[in-house]
């Protein structure tokens, strides 16, 4: 089995894509790419929309080569109406959905999931809601969760988290569970044991705001399990990189993976690169160059439609 992420934010945007092929299938997880309107109050560098314009050509290069695709819920980091990756993508694959109708909130349930499927409407040759289904394609297991809350309530919605499985190797990708907050985040994760895990990691740069303390307590314990339950390599990015000082809110679950001989590590260094960390040093972008980027029509509706 190959793994490859395609765009996080050690990669330098806000994305999880993530490509997976095995002798039998090759399947694409979540693809798009988005950047923060505004962060310390600032809108976008340069630097990151020349980024983010690299990657959403790797992400459509590599959707082209895919038999099926993946959307786990429908936040524009997650999924693409056109804005930025082209819509025929998705032309003669199967797709897997995050269910439109049950489990969502009422953003995604009214506007955004309807967008979408308008947006792709007749191009794939068939697509089906994703919550608890498991497929088989050769040696291949592509096994779906029930809906999981997106981090430790309700607000943002649900997502849908995946499992592949190839003769003795299994990844889970766990979409945006926000560092699994709740034991409920790690049902799925007990029940298919991966070798290895890709997870967002807590919003820990919105402590105190979006995040509680008990919370991101409960994140850090539930990534330490996880570990000890047998995970060898833990691809933890996302959420928890737009934290400049991730290694110090995830400096727990490095010792109790070090002590296991296991891995914690970004998608960057998974790619065997240095993180290119862009959204948390913004600021320091600005004093390097004041380069606001000039925003292209199709991110501003982008960032007009809100980052998340």
């Amino acid at each position: 089995m190959e793994i490859k992420p395609l765009a996080f934010e050690s990669l330098g945007v806000r994305s999880q894509a993530t490509f997976i092929e095995t002798k039998d299938v090759r399947i694409l997880v979540d693809p798009a790419v988005s950047l923060a309107p505004r962060r310390y109050g600032l809108p976008p560098h340069q630097r990151e929309v020349d980024r983010l314009t690299e990657l959403a050509k790797v992400i459509t290069e590599k959707a082209r080569e895919a038999d099926i695709i993946i959307v786990t819920h429908y936040h524009y980091d997650h999924h693409d109406p056109g804005f930025i990756i082209p819509k025929d993508i998705y032309k003669n694959k199967k797709v897997f959905i995050k269910d439109p109708k049950e489990n969502i909130n009422m953003s995604q349930k009214r506007v955004r999931a309807p967008r979408f499927l308008n947006s792709i409407h007749g191009l794939p040759e068939s697509i089906d809601t994703a919550e608890g289904k498991e497929i088989q394609i050769g040696s291949t297991k592509i096994i779906f969760s029930q809906a999981v809350p997106h981090g430790a309530d309700e607000r943002l919605g649900y997502v849908v988290q995946v499992a592949i499985k190839d003769g003795d190797q299994t990844v889970l990708i766990t979409s945006d569970i926000e560092g699994a907050p709740k034991d409920q985040h790690l049902e799925f994760t007990l029940k298919v044991k991966p070798n290895v895990i890709i997870i967002d990691g807590p919003l820990s740069y919105l402590l105190g705001y979006a995040l509680k303390q008990e919370d991101l307590d409960n994140s850090i314990k539930n990534l330490e399990r996880v570990i000890k339950e047998g995970a060898e390599t833990m691809i933890v990015d996302h959420h928890v990189l737009r934290d400049l000082n991730y290694k110090t809110v995830l400096s727990n679950v490095y010792e109790i993976a070090r002590s296991v001989n296991a891995k914690v590590i970004t998608a960057a260094e998974f790619l065997n690169v240095e993180p290119l960390i862009l959204e948390a040093r913004r600021r320091e972008l600005f004093k390097e160059e004041n380069k606001p980027a000039r925003i292209p029509r199709n991110l501003a509706q982008l960032l007009t439609a809100g980052g998340q």
